[in-house]
């Protein structure tokens, strides 16, 4: 349901780049301190000159992965106290914004799902459709996007890549290579889809709201989901294109499902009712405008659905026959990623605090001096392009942290959209499709021997292309329908 696995993705020592990553830790342990006592003497005459030192040091910290990106985080927020940035009760009160427990419960179902092998029913049941060597890419990169919507993007490519290399097993190796770039890439551009998709979608809509602007569940999927599914049709069409995917002998087979067991039954009722509460607010405010839409809006609120969508779980029935548990032990859910909801934490401070002090509003006004965007679309397009770049080398979400917060300043700087530049680079931050080192998909990907890095970055590269036009046209779509544009 997150990618959590994008913080820091940890590569064998056999895959190229394992030994770049070691050197560029050990490199930004000692870097990041040295510029952030640069940057503080430089930019001294500035908003808030301990503000940038502290921002550089965990953006540093974050890009260069020196530290567990989770450490960094709660480093960040004790250093905000010690340099007189935020007293103890506004620093650490960012860990435990409402937004952080959106993260809890949507683990908690992905959990469920990962326990009960959910995902591996939804994968098999799609590799069933397949009909020749095209649609069989298309039905199990398609499992991995859905999948990717409700679990991490590691944790979706981990289902689908063992039955898509049975699947592909016989073939030529350039059908092999699409088959494992198509199943990463898909596991990447799921995430999209839904707010509970991947960390960058969460800490886009936490800046957008601590801004004053109220975008909702709803608002998101009815935006971000075409332009995801445009992505994944634009991947099929490159990787096709690049890898000449045509005739193959392909092996038509999938394991045979058993019948649902409770626990799926179980995590099947906890997701409905996820989603059905996240489009309450929507759905009441179309059937019953006035008190009860306000009250619904006010009440039922992303991570209270969350929250109790994930509590569900460990009531519901989990075990077969004469084996009674709940669908989820509190052992399992103690199994989530709890450094990715301390990691968004971190970014909500560091967040606040730029906009608190004028440092956004700063930075905003020095990149359209330097770029000379001025336009709601020039500044789409300037944070799109920003973030696909820095996200081939770092994290998806370090990528967003460091880019809403600069969105929102170039969009003050600029008087456009806040949203759609927000948007821009949020979903700028989830790309990444040119080496094993940009997510832990592509890392799992290479793994597997199919594809080779030449292959990985030509196909990257074009796909960044095409990505960062589809996503642009999609917003200048889009975003104008709900008067954000």
């Amino acid at each position: 349901m997150t990618d959590a696995e994008d913080v820091s993705p940890e590569l064998p020592d056999d895959v190229p780049g394992a030994r770049f990553e070691r050197r560029k830790r050990a490199i930004g342990l000692v870097a990041a301190p040295v510029a952030a006592v640069l940057v503080a003497i430089l930019d001294r005459h500035g908003p808030a000159p301990a503000l940038t030192a502290l921002m550089t040091l965990a953006i540093g910290w974050w890009l260069t992965e020196a530290l567990p990106a989770a450490a960094v985080a709660l480093v960040v927020a004790a250093l905000a106290v010690v340099l007189d940035l935020a007293p103890p009760k506004v620093a650490f009160a960012a860990f435990g914004s409402p937004l952080l427990f959106m993260f809890v419960g949507a683990f908690f179902v992905a959990e469920a799902m990962k326990v009960h092998g959910l995902g591996d029913r939804l994968a098999a049941a799609a590799s069933r459709l397949a009909r020749g060597p095209r649609s069989l890419l298309v039905a199990l990169s398609g499992a991995a996007f859905v999948l990717s919507a409700f679990m991490s993007n590691a944790a979706a490519t981990a289902i689908i890549l063992p039955i898509a290399l049975a699947a592909a097993a016989g073939t030529s190796p350039r059908y092999q290579a699409a088959m494992v770039l198509a199943i990463a890439w898909a596991a990447s551009m799921g995430g999209l889809a839904t707010p509970v998709g991947t960390p960058p979608n969460l800490i886009g809509l936490g800046q957008l709201r601590a801004a004053g602007y109220d975008v909702g569940f709803t608002d998101w999927v009815l935006v971000a989901a075409p332009i995801a599914i445009a992505m994944l049709i634009a991947m099929w069409l490159v990787l096709f294109a690049v890898f000449g995917v045509q005739r193959e002998a392909v092996t038509l087979r999938s394991p045979a499902q058993p019948r649902w067991r409770r626990g799926e039954v179980s995590i099947a009722i906890a997701l409905g009712v996820a989603v059905l509460g996240w489009l309450a607010p929507s759905l009441v405010e179309l059937l019953a405008p006035g008190a009860a839409a306000r009250w619904t809006k006010a009440h039922v609120t992303e991570e209270v659905v969350a929250i109790l969508a994930g509590g569900l779980l460990f009531v519901l029935p989990g075990g077969a026959a004469g084996k009674p548990r709940p669908a989820l032990t509190w052992d399992e859910a103690t199994r989530i990623d709890w450094g990715v909801v301390l990691l968004f934490g971190g970014g909500i401070l560091l967040g606040d605090l730029a906009r608190s002090t004028g440092l956004t509003d700063t930075w905003g006004r020095a990149l359209v001096a330097w770029t000379g965007a001025s336009s709601t679309w020039a500044v789409v397009a300037l944070c799109i392009g920003v973030a696909i770049v820095l996200s081939e080398a770092t994290s998806n979400t370090a990528t967003a942290t460091l880019m809403a917060p600069l969105a929102i300043g170039l969009a003050s700087a600029t008087h456009t959209s806040p949203i759609a530049a927000v948007l821009g680079a949020t979903i700028g931050a989830s790309f990444g499709f040119m080496m094993p080192i940009s997510t832990a998909p592509n890392a799992l990907a290479y793994g597997t021997g199919r594809v080779t890095m030449g292959q990985m970055m030509r196909a990257g590269i074009i796909f960044d292309v095409v990505g960062f036009a589809v996503v642009w046209l999609g917003l200048r779509l889009a975003l104008p329908l709900f008067g954000w544009g």
